[in-house]
């Protein structure tokens, strides 16, 4: 039975939900890294001044990507919430930032 507060899924299984989700749609794996690194940098980039401008830029992507682009995304942000990894994913961003492991042509900015 579910109870309030427990996930939905393990970390494991929403990653094999997106995996799968991935196939109906024929979105390469390259791609989908990519949407995922553009909504980090539109989530956690330290430059963003408030919750309405990163609000208001994720709009802004989402108006750019397909119907199917926008169906990852948000599967993306959801599992992000459900598996209360949201934390990890900035530092682990932040980090690879700071590395120069994130792409300047990713569409990130």
């Amino acid at each position: 039975m579910y109870r309030l507060g427990q996930n939905m899924f393990e970390p494991n299984e929403e990653s094999l939900v997106l995996e799968i989700v991935r196939g109906f749609f024929d979105i390469p794996s390259e791609e989908m890294m990519k949407i995922g690194d553009q909504f980090k940098m539109l989530l956690f980039d330290p430059q963003t001044g408030s919750e309405q401008e990163a609000v208001a830029k994720l709009k802004e992507a989402l108006k750019e990507m397909s119907k199917e682009q926008v169906l990852m995304a948000g599967m993306f942000v959801s599992g992000l919430l459900r598996c209360n990894l949201a934390q990890q994913v900035e530092q682990q961003y932040l980090q690879a930032k700071a590395e120069g492991n994130i792409e300047p042509d990713c569409g990130c900015d």
